[in-house]
């Protein structure tokens, strides 16, 4: 999973690159395993770091005196060529894609983006093609050397793209509409899919190319990876969960004292299951520094070290209880393991049953999402009726796919457009 926030400033007056870290700043939950920014002044100038801590990645004392009055930033979740430095018809050019680029899809970028320069619908045609016969998500965004700033969004529409502005003076372009926000800007519309943007400083040009026939919304984008106060294709993020909360209530009938979510994405799925059920909700756990999503993490010591961080138990909401905890999805399910024993163990619960908002997971997303391979992922390994010894717990109830279905339906949203390779292996139609 990865992310972009990307400023264009129509007078050479601004400096962007302050606006830019905070963009970064709110798309942080997207990916904590790289950032960069690549600004446009007189040359382009790259700032990359290893780090995928915002706050700490970049110096914001020096950020408000550089210069470049347009920037493309991009926040990463794993290592891998999303951002590639080509040089086309003497323009240096500095591409971010939601896929990486690699082997013939670094050719086919350059043809589209050469073809968009010249023409933007001739562009988006080409660029729609290579979608269809790649069967990939191409979409990206460009800043050239020549104060040009390009947008694509490939016709599946899986990878999210907004795009929105400041009064006059600012475009702007990210990958969820709640960044444009926390920067004062105006989020103005989702990129419709298989359509572009060429922005330059005299005027923003849309494509009059679109293709949409065969559109995908990505389950998971709105199970979890979304942040909450973020409208992805008309569909509040916020809203929707509270939907599939309310339709796993009126199916899944767990028994207990308490219902708790596991922080942070977990808990609007407690609050409305244990409202739609007549339970007693309670906050669990305090967090202990920075937010980090731990399924994001790679290595095993820090993601443990990162579960006890961000998930303190509050002692008097276990003990001697029967406790339902409530997650968004289930991964690899060390989390939820380490979880679970330690409010056992040490804390003292007395049962602890799970509900798992997502299906289960059993692929890897072939579309560059974050999703551990299938040798690592639980729920593709061991059995529905293993599944509570292996997590030490005493039931473990998921959401259905009928569930998922319905609530994109109350968003106007037909089952055959979701993408749920993950949890079926059924790949989308392109």
């Amino acid at each position: 999973m990865v992310g972009t926030f990307s400023v264009y400033a129509f007078d050479e007056v601004w400096r962007v690159a302050k606006i830019l870290y905070y963009g970064l700043l709110s798309l942080n939950h997207r990916g904590q395993s790289g950032c960069g920014m690549t600004l446009l002044s007189d040359t382009l100038t790259t700032m990359t770091s290893p780090s995928g801590d915002v706050e700490h990645a970049f110096d914001l004392d020096k950020l408000v005196d550089t210069p470049g009055w347009a920037g493309l930033g991009w926040i990463l979740s794993a290592g891998g060529d999303f951002v590639r430095r080509l040089v086309i018809d003497s323009r240096e050019v500095y591409v971010f894609s939601y896929i990486p680029i690699t082997g013939p899809i670094e050719g086919k970028l350059r043809d589209g983006i050469r073809e968009m320069l010249r023409d933007l619908d001739r562009g988006v045609e080409l660029l729609n093609n290579v979608s269809r016969e790649l069967k990939q998500p191409l979409t990206f965004v460009a800043i050239t050397s020549n104060g040009e700033m390009l947008v694509y969004r490939d016709p599946s529409g899986l990878k999210p793209l907004h795009v929105g502005g400041y009064g006059f003076d600012l475009a702007i372009v990210s990958s969820e509409s709640c960044a444009i926000e926390c920067v004062g800007g105006d989020p103005r519309s989702d990129v419709p899919p298989g359509s572009g943007l060429l922005i330059d400083k005299y005027v923003l040009e849309r494509s009059h190319v679109r293709d949409d026939k065969n559109r995908k919304y990505c389950a998971l984008e709105y199970i979890y990876y979304s942040r909450l106060d973020s409208v992805v294709d008309d569909v509040p993020i916020f809203e929707f969960r509270r939907e599939l909360s309310r339709i796993l209530a009126q199916r899944v009938k767990l028994e207990g004292d308490v219902v708790i979510g596991i922080p942070e994405t977990g808990i609007v799925y407690a609050i409305e299951y244990a409202k739609a059920r007549g339970l007693e909700y309670c906050i669990g756990f305090v967090q202990t520094g920075r937010r980090v999503r731990s399924a994001l993490v790679q290595d095993l010591l820090e993601r443990l070290i990162g579960v006890q961080l961000k998930m303190s138990p509050i002692r008097s909401v276990f003990k001697t209880r029967d406790v339902i905890l409530v997650d968004d999805s289930l991964l690899k399910g060390i989390t939820l393991k380490n979880v679970v024993q330690y409010v056992r163990n040490r804390v003292g619960a007395r049962r602890v049953r799970v509900l798992v908002a997502a299906p289960p997971i059993r692929y890897e997303c072939p579309f560059a999402m974050d999703i551990p391979s299938r040798e690592e992922l639980l729920c593709a390994n061991v059995s529905m009726d293993l599944l509570p010894k292996v997590l030490d717990v005493d039931e473990v109830v998921f959401g259905s796919l009928e569930d998922l279905y319905e609530a994109f339906s109350r968003f106007g949203v037909e089952k055959d457009k979701v993408c749920t390779y993950c949890m079926t292996g059924i790949l989308p139609e392109w």
